[in-house]
């Protein structure tokens, strides 16, 4: 477990320039600008929802609350629910890359990321294209993490219960040693909301890092799911790593709809779980693979690769 560092180390990378400079931050020459979208990112007319743990303007590395950079029309409060030290960790430099990230511990409940509004129209999805990226760093002492969920209500109830959880929704998840057939792998649940059985798809090789023998860390791992009609695709570090197909296009028009990131899945006394850097979220676009490789490889030196 690394230490709990409680100062802001600024630290340009991607030989970006400027307070506050990171992954998701590219300041203005001079250091006072304001804060401006990286030119790798692309389809930035249909991104709804981005948080940067590398970026001061999206999380200070102190408090709870975490700043939507996309500037779409819903800017989402976000926040860090849970204990300081007891369900969670800022640490500051992270020992993959001396980068910032968010972690998990002692497999706290009360511990995760989530938006606060649930009647979302940005994150209620209907039946367009969507696309979920974000940079995790799983351990592999674990059964399975889930990172992402699109359907996590406010109040804290549980997906499976029968309301108002009987909507379609999905979950991204990375899966550690004892995940028995799915061990090592990327994970999706999608849960259709026409009353028949969920759907599930698994990366056809490991996240990178992950060890069958050893309780470690892995690397970081840039995830991306994408859905165009009825078809989903499964991205991890730029590798096409399954691809999915339901018969007709599920519907994700719930009423309480949120971004709910870190959320163990499993209750366990197990330390480590998983780190999380960055995510985004986009309504209408499924990023072609050129756009993913474009994002990840201007991304992946700050987080070691």
């Amino acid at each position: 477990m690394l230490g709990n560092f409680w100062f802001k180390k600024e630290k340009p990378l991607l030989g970006l320039t400027g307070l506050g400079g990171g992954v998701g931050s590219n300041l203005l020459a001079g250091g006072g600008g304001p804060w401006e979208m990286p030119a790798y990112i692309t389809n930035t007319d249909d991104l709804v929802y981005y948080i940067d743990m590398h970026t001061s303007e999206s999380y200070p590395g102190t408090g709870t609350t975490i700043t939507d950079l996309s500037g779409a029309s819903e800017n989402y409060a976000t926040t860090i629910e849970g204990t300081l030290d007891t369900d969670w960790l800022w640490d500051n430099s992270d020992d993959a890359s001396s980068n910032p990230a968010w972690e998990r511990i002692e497999g706290q409940h009360d511990g995760y990321i989530k938006t606060t509004n649930t009647n979302s129209s940005n994150l209620q999805f209907d039946t367009s294209a969507f696309t979920v990226e974000v940079w995790v760093r799983p351990h592999s002492n674990t059964h399975y993490f889930s990172f992402f969920s699109n359907n996590h209500d406010a109040a804290g109830s549980s997906q499976q219960q029968s309301s108002p959880h009987d909507d379609a929704y999905f979950s991204m998840t990375v899966v550690g040693r004892d995940g028995e057939g799915d061990a090592g792998k990327t994970r999706i649940w999608v849960q259709p909301g026409h009353g028949y059985g969920t759907m599930a798809m698994s990366s056809s090789s490991n996240w990178d890092g992950y060890n069958s023998s050893s309780d470690q860390w892995g690397d970081w791992n840039h995830i991306v799911l994408t859905r165009s009609g009825a078809t989903y695709k499964l991205y991890v570090n730029s590798n096409l790593e399954a691809t999915m197909s339901d018969d007709h296009t599920n519907d994700f028009d719930g009423d309480n709809y949120a971004a709910s990131f870190m959320d163990d899945g499993r209750n366990t006394s197990r330390d480590d779980f998983g780190r999380f850097g960055a995510a985004r979220i986009y309504k209408g676009t499924a990023l072609s693979s050129s756009d993913i490789t474009a994002h990840y490889n201007g991304e992946k030196a700050a987080y070691g690769l």
